[in-house]
């Protein structure tokens, strides 16, 4: 099986990665580096960049004797999506979606945009500010929408992972099929790889926000944070699935 992490960035997506990579290990499938022809070369680790037929299909092959974890943060296009779930229905495939309340994540975007700016760096460089993080934080909410949207896609949020990870290894294990030695997980994750931890604390937005900006930033992503982060309401997703599985059954439609 491939194990497909995607996130949003900065919502904890590589410590999702890590504790996916750790259960995995621990039922006796080793994670080991992937040929650069499989998986994007200058990255340490299993991360693509783009997700197609033509990049999971290799994949695939690689992942049939060994369940494997590879991270994207890719955008979902509408032709990939009824493909990506009929993998997913057949168990060859399962996707893992991570987020976070987007407050938290601007922050988040802020802190590595000193960071980078304080050692040269270009990669989030250009976040300075909250007017800078925001379109950012929208585009890629957009994103995961698509990919939380697949049918048997599990969803989990930063807090859950972060802060709860017995209960989030559960919910991983639940999606696989598999039990697994959880100290081994939480060891790797936690202790052992390298998952880009920045502050790991809760409500941030809360205590490092003003009045206004965090009123603000709420108004903006009030649509996400009543749908996902507050109320799990799963027609968000459906209703974006059915839009765009019509539109591709017209694109094929019209093709013949």
């Amino acid at each position: 099986m491939l194990v497909l992490c995607y996130g949003i960035t900065k919502s904890g997506s590589t410590l999702a990665f890590e504790l996916v990579k750790g259960i995995l290990e621990s039922v006796g499938h080793r994670q080991t580096r992937l040929p650069d022809v499989l998986v994007t070369p200058d990255h340490s680790v299993n991360f693509v960049q783009q997700i197609d037929r033509d990049k999971l299909e290799p994949l695939l092959e690689v992942a049939t004797d060994r369940w494997i974890a590879v991270k994207t943060h890719a955008r979902l296009r509408d032709p990939v999506f009824p493909y990506l779930e009929e993998l997913q229905s057949q168990r060859r495939v399962q996707v893992v979606a991570s987020y976070r309340d987007p407050r938290e994540i601007c922050l988040s975007l802020i802190d590595a945009g000193d960071h980078a700016r304080s050692r040269g760096r270009k990669a989030f460089s250009e976040f300075a500010q909250l007017e800078d993080a925001v379109p950012a934080v929208l585009r890629q909410i957009e994103n995961f929408r698509r990919w939380g949207a697949l049918n048997g896609t599990l969803r989990l949020g930063y807090d859950l992972v972060a802060f709860a990870p017995d209960e989030a290894i559960d919910r991983i294990e639940r999606s696989l099929g598999i039990r697994c030695d959880h100290e081994h997980a939480k060891q790797h994750a936690f202790a052992e790889a390298f998952t880009q931890k920045n502050k790991a604390q809760r409500q941030r937005a809360k205590e490092e926000l003003s009045e206004e900006q965090y009123a603000r930033l709420t108004e903006i992503f009030s649509d996400f944070i009543q749908s996902v982060c507050e109320a799990d309401d799963e027609t968000w997703f459906s209703t974006l699935r059915e839009q765009i599985l019509t539109k591709v059954v017209k694109r094929r439609a019209h093709r013949r």
